[in-house]
């Protein structure tokens, strides 16, 4: 579904990118494993188009979009949910989710499926459907996020850190849900601090150090690797 082919992408003179290659299969969970730095986010950034690589490709579903602007890549099917949540606060629970559905906004019933699918998957959005999103606590903001980016319906949804800062009970409630929503057809590419918990929940995983990926392998094979669980399994 989504390969990238040797990507070098820079902040200014700084090379955050230095030729990195990985796919994702339809249906899978990928993760993105690596420390502070390591190039992760960066990687998203560039299949979203928030950021324009200088060398390399990027296709999904067969098709170039090197180069493409952010809309045009959502248009395609690939969500990005970045790092920080960055709800609208201002606004209501519902009217975040209508935002998520902006681009099939004429498609009313497809709108409307969308919200009622976010409040099966978190009761308590439905609960707090009328109450402004920057109220909520932290896990409900992610939870808010995840389902802001599912309303139009993505092919392929990348999830930046879900659950930083959140206690361990509401990152369960969130992993699980993502399992769920890959269940249901939707591919994830995953970027995870709680590295052991996405290797539980992953199909494969890259690990990446300083704008390069070092490691690729199942999930299984990672969590037995020395230098994978001695660097970012906390052991």
């Amino acid at each position: 579904m989504l390969r990238i082919d040797g990507i070098h992408a820079f902040y200014g003179k700084i090379e955050a990118l230095k030729g990195i290659s990985l796919e994702v299969r339809e249906g899978e969970i990928v993760a993105l494993l690596g420390s502070n730095g390591a190039g992760k986010s960066t990687t998203l950034k560039a299949i979203s188009g928030l950021l324009q690589p200088q060398k390399g490709e990027i296709w999904f579903a067969g098709e170039n979009i090197s180069g493409m602007k952010p809309h045009q890549i959502v248009s395609r099917g690939v969500i990005h949910v970045p790092e920080g949540r960055r709800i609208f606060g201002g606004l209501t629970v519902l009217e975040n989710l209508e935002l998520g559905g902006f681009t099939v906004r004429k498609d009313k019933p497809f709108v409307r499926q969308g919200i009622e699918r976010a409040f099966s998957l978190f009761p308590r959005l439905k609960e707090r459907k009328s109450q402004l999103a920057g109220t909520l606590s932290g896990g409900e903001q992610q939870m808010l996020a995840i389902c802001r980016g599912l309303m139009a319906r993505p092919k392929l949804l990348m999830l930046d850190e879900p659950s930083m800062g959140l206690a361990p009970i509401i990152v369960q409630e969130i992993l699980g849900i993502i399992k769920q929503i890959n269940e249901q057809g939707t591919t994830v590419l995953l970027i995870e601090q709680n590295a052991k918990a996405a290797l539980r929940l992953v199909t494969r995983g890259y690990v990446m150090e300083t704008g390069k990926i070092m490691l690729a392998d199942t999930a299984e094979v990672l969590s037995r690797d020395e230098k994978v669980v001695r660097a970012y399994l906390g052991v």
